[in-house]
């Protein structure tokens, strides 16, 4: 079983890296955003936003990998800290809407690609969301 385990990480680990290459490529091109960065303004979409220490854990890092984040959206513009929270302010609430069109077409792009069911992909979404649950609670 250990063998599977191996090249089941690994293909998924190709398979992400892929994905993650080539939206870090279309977020940058069109929106100078990158999918970390669209992933930290997503998670500030729904008021009041977060404290950030609860976006770290949101995004799956450290408190200080999120400050660097943070600090250079905040410097323009794009986010705001004040009483102890993050939030969007107008122009990244703008610039999430414009970037996830970009993010959704580059998934769907993805999902259409020769051998790639729709069944298949449909029954492995449950399988990959229970991993990433029981995954996360690992210690």
């Amino acid at each position: 079983m250990s063998a599977g385990a191996l090249h089941f990480g690994a293909t998924l680990h190709r398979a992400q890296s892929v994905l993650q290459q080539r939206l870090d490529e279309r977020l940058g091109d069109w929106h100078g955003l990158s999918l970390d960065g669209y992933h930290l303004l997503q998670a500030l979409e729904a008021p009041p936003g977060l404290t950030l220490p609860a976006l770290a854990r949101a995004l799956l890092q450290p408190a200080a990998a999120t400050l660097r984040q943070v600090l250079p959206m905040e410097k323009t513009g794009l986010l705001e800290r004040a009483d102890g929270m993050v939030r969007l302010r107008p122009a990244g609430r703008q610039l999430l809407v414009e970037a996830r069109q970009t993010v959704e077409a580059t998934y769907a792009r993805a999902l259409q690609a020769p051998g790639v069911e729709a069944d298949r992909f449909a029954a492995c979404l449950p399988l990959l969301e229970q991993l990433s649950l029981s995954v996360r609670g690992m210690r």
